[in-house]
Formats: structure tokens, C-alpha cells, sequence
């Protein structure tokens, strides 16, 4: 039976307060390793709010758990700065070692199952629009089938080396040498702006009129979502420092709805957005390079049921690109025209 085991809480990972007896570097007797789970929730969201919403718990707990973190590693971790809660010098560098230390302690903890089924990571921001396609897919009807979330592609990749997952769908902008990869398909960027605010109603924006928008830069755990959009911006004069920085895709979406930002992303994520938010579409003046999602898994890791589910997988996908290259109506640019 299928499962969605999204990176923010795990079912499997509630565990009441599992002690370490000792290691050569000293005592950890008594340690509670959920405290893992909040550290890391911490870490990501810099912020004891969203923690505590992310993980499905109180905002005291969170805050009584973030005390004991500092007195455990002797350190604040989360300083108050002019904008805003920041990591401390230690806590950035946790924030590098952390996510993949708790993959690979979930891995330890669901080791102990003899049939795992097919286990795959999904890019977050594609699991609204592709989730429910694969529950209905023929995947889990020959095996469980069990489905992890990742922001970037170095958080995918960790999960994948730490054998938490046994495929990751997305993108990774670098190759790697110890991956193998098959491409799923490929989409073109949709620019979207808050449909009653931007006041462009019936009017197909000029190039001039979409580099005058004040577009959303979007950085997940510290990686750019999207840099072919930042790259074709800066291309035509725009600087980094002119673009408004964003860390969640619903946050910036939300922005852009209620505000005057630009929000450029690829088309399935654009559809599931629309049908969520009051925003219009328009397609970008310039061409942006096409965003490309890719099957990846081990190099060398031999799997009989891999061109079964990658088949399915594939099919999946195109069902929700063809929905959405239905749903979003955009107004295309004339090229020269003022």
C-alpha cells in the first residue's frame, strides 16, 4: 500500500527517547534522538514557528526542545539579528551535516524491513501536481510504494548515496559521475503575477514591461531552484541584488498573489499554483532554457523492476504536463511590439 513520507515528519521515526549507551568521543546516555528531528526542522525553517508547524507540534515544545539543543551542543543556534532570527557560525555548519546524518539514521531504523518496495524522492515543489497520478499508478499495485520529498538536489542526492530512496525525480544541474539518469520530460517557464494587482489584463507583455517586474529570486536550503531564470535575467541587465530573495515556492506564490513580484517557474508547477491561488500566467518575452526532470538513481546498482518503474513514473509525469499545459492559459509576448 502506498505511503507519502514527506521529509517533515516521518511515521516510522517516532521513537520515544532512544538512548545511546557510549562512543570513544564521550557519554550519550539519555540523549533523545528526536531532538534530531527538531534540529533539523530548526535548521531549515530558522524560525521556531515554522518548526513547530512543519513538524506537526506546539510552539512550546519546539522552543523547550531548541533549549535543550542549546545546552546539549553549547551553542545558541539561532541568534536575533536586524532581520530576523539567523544561524550562528555553528549552527550553518550543522546545517551542511544534519540532513543527511537523519537519512541515514531513518535508513538504519527502516533497514529492518525485508520488503521495502520501490522508494522514491520526489522535488517538492512537483509533489502537489504529481502525487496523485502516482498513487494511481501501477507501481503500487506489484509493490509498496514509498515516496520521500526533497528541496534540492544535494538534499536528493544525500538521500539516494545514504540508500534512504531508491530513485530521485527532479533535477540536478551538475552531473555527477556516480549517477545514472534518464530524462522524464521537459517544460517551458511561466511567469506568474497576481491576478488582480499587476493590472495586466488582455495586455501581452514587452520584454521591457517583464524586466520592469520585480521578480522573485527562489533559493531552497540555500541552492537557486531555478538558475536558468536568474542566468536569462541577468543576461538582459538585471542584477542579483535587484531580484526579491524567497527560500519556499508557496510563500513566494503567496507574495506574488497578494503583491506586485513576479513568480517564473516551470508550467506543472505553475498549474497546481493557479488552481490554488488568484494568479495569471504570462509567458516570459525572452527564452528561458527548458526545465528538465530527470529519473536518477546509483551508478552500478543492478534493479530488474527499474525500466518497469521508470515506464511508469514517466507516464505519470506526462499526464500531469499535458493537464497543466491545458490548464495554464498564457498570454504570449510579441516579439518588438512596445
Amino acid at each position: 500500500m502506498a505511503r507519502h513520507e514527506g521529509s517533515d515528519a516521518d511515521p516510522s521515526f517516532n521513537l520515544e527517547k532512544i538512548k545511546v549507551i557510549t562512543t570513544s568521543e564521550g557519554k550519550l546516555t539519555g540523549i533523545d534522538l528526536n531532538l534530531l528531528v527538531v534540529l533539523d526542522a530548526l535548521l531549515q525553517c530558522r524560525n521556531v514557528t515554522h518548526a513547530a508547524r512543519r513538524l506537526g507540534q506546539t510552539q512550546p515544545a519546539v522552543s523547550r526542545a531548541l533549549a535543550r539543543l542549546r545546552e546539549l551542543l553549547k551553542d545558541d543556534l539561532l541568534v536575533r539579528s536586524s532581520t530576523g532570527l539567523k544561524l550562528t557560525s555553528r549552527g550553518q555548519q550543522l546545517l551542511q551535516t544534519v540532513p543527511d546524518t537523519l537519512t541515514q539514521v531513518r535508513e538504519v531504523i527502516s533497514s529492518r524491513q525485508t520488503d521495502r518496495g520501490t522508494r522514491l524522492s520526489i522535488n517538492a515543489a512537483l509533489t502537489p501536481a504529481l502525487l496523485p497520478y502516482l498513487l494511481q499508478s501501477s507501481a503500487r499495485e506489484n509493490a509498496p510504494f514509498k515516496i520521500n520529498t526533497h528541496k534540492s538536489a544535494d538534499e536528493g542526492m544525500a538521500q539516494l548515496r545514504a540508500h534512504a530512496v531508491d530513485y530521485l525525480l527532479g533535477t540536478v544541474f551538475l552531473e555527477k559521475p556516480d549517477l545514472e539518469s534518464e530524462l522524464v520530460f521537459t517544460e517551458e517557464f511561466i511567469t506568474l503575477v497576481s491576478f488582480e494587482r499587476q493590472q495586466f489584463g488582455g495586455v501581452r507583455l514587452t520584454e521591457q514591461a517583464f524586466l520592469d517586474l520585480t521578480h522573485v529570486h527562489l533559493v531552497e536550503n540555500g541552492a537557486e531552484a531555478f538558475p536558468q531564470v536568474v542566468d536569462t535575467l541577468m543576461t538582459y541587465g538585471r542584477r542579483r541584488v535587484q531580484l526579491f530573495e524567497v527560500q519556499d515556492i508557496m510563500s513566494a506564490a503567496l507574495m506574488a498573489s497578494e503583491g506586485m513580484l513576479a513568480l517564473t517557474v516551470p508550467r506543472s508547477i505553475a498549474g497546481w499554483l493557479m488552481r490554488t491561488l488568484r494568479l495569471s500566467a504570462h509567458l516570459p518575452p525572452m527564452a528561458i532554457p527548458p526545465h528538465q526532470v530527470s529519473m536518477y538513481w546509483l551508478a552500478g546498482v543492478p534493479d530488474m523492476s527499474r525500466r518497469r518503474v521508470i515506464a511508469d513514473i514517466d507516464a505519470a509525469a506526462k499526464m500531469v504536463v499535458a493537464q497543466d499545459q491545458g490548464y495554464v492559459r498564457v498570454l504570449r509576448a510579441i516579439p518588438g511590439r512596445e
